[in-house]
């Protein structure tokens, strides 16, 4: 596949959510998003329109079962998809020690913004999980933090407890700082707590970046 091509439809095979769009440079359209969970039973659910599209396709992936659908939906249309991993990012540098263990979704992430962004920067992002990744200049992708996302903190709870019941982000938040029943105190806990660490790690993280290199990180 030839990856300086114009038009290419960009794939990311998330933990929950699995997205698509058409780069045509450096505009992006035709975005469209399903559930991982029905693009690992149907993948023609997201992929059905590349067939009237002549782009190719590029991915990358931080769900087996996902990409394995991918693979399989691949070979049956004849198509070959790009993989953007640990082993394909070109002249991209990577100071990680250990640059396998990388997700895909990471070197991503920071690979766009070591090509598009004044360095060194904190590239954050927010899903099943929230990862903060360092990109410098002459580093490329120097390491980072990952923590639970916001959802992940409710399923945590719910899941590591006898009473307390699933709760989803799409519901109504409390208009106050009290929860007045229980599933309105657990939206709270995220609320009102998932800022204040956010903001925690991205201080600690400048801090360190401008000690190291004297500069401030975007």
């Amino acid at each position: 596949m030839n990856i300086k091509q114009s038009k290419v439809f960009s794939l990311d095979l998330g933990n929950s959510t699995c997205r698509m769009g058409l780069f045509d440079g450096d505009c992006l359209s035709n975005e469209r998003f399903v559930s991982t969970t029905s693009f690992v039973d149907n993948p023609k659910t997201l992929l059905d329109e590349i067939a009237a599209e002549p782009a190719p396709l590029a991915y990358c992936s931080v769900s087996p079962l996902a990409e394995q659908s991918l693979k399989e939906w691949a070979v049956h249309s004849g198509l070959e998809p790009f993989n953007l991993s640990n082993d394909s990012y070109g002249n991209f540098p990577i100071t990680y020690p250990c640059p396998e263990e990388v997700g895909q979704d990471r070197i991503a992430n920071s690979f766009a913004v070591h090509r598009t962004s004044e360095l060194p920067v904190i590239v954050i992002d927010v899903g099943t999980a929230t990862t903060f990744d360092i990109v410098g200049q002459e580093e490329g992708y120097m390491g980072g933090v990952i923590a639970p996302g916001p959802q992940g903190f409710l399923d945590f709870l719910h899941q590591n407890t006898a009473l307390l019941p699933e709760v989803r982000l799409a519901e109504k938040m409390p208009s106050g700082p009290i929860g007045k029943n229980t599933s309105d105190a657990m939206l709270l806990g995220i609320h009102l707590g998932f800022e204040p660490m956010v903001n925690g790690i991205l201080r600690r993280l400048e801090e360190d970046i401008t000690k190291t290199s004297g500069k401030k990180p975007k």
